[in-house]
């Protein structure tokens, strides 16, 4: 999945601060179903666009999901 915010009333950039985000580096986290990239495709300052890319892991998302089924009281 990938979403895109952009930001054109100046100074644009200011996405960045908004955010906590460098536009200068790509973030990646592991997260429990996948991993998630963070990372600007463009950063001016008339046009500032973030992208989040997420990357789903089919096998730990239904793992994750029979854990939690698992430790449910009403099971």
């Amino acid at each position: 999945m990938l979403l895109t915010i952009t930001s054109t009333s100046p100074p644009a950039t200011d996405l960045g601060f908004l955010l906590h985000k460098n536009p200068a580096a790509v973030r990646s986290v592991d997260v429990g179903f996948g991993v998630t990239h963070a990372f600007y495709p463009a950063a001016e300052a008339d046009c500032c666009t973030i992208a989040l890319l997420v990357e789903v892991d089919p096998i730990a998302l239904v793992r994750r999901s029979r854990a939690a089924r698992s430790r449910s009281p009403l099971t």
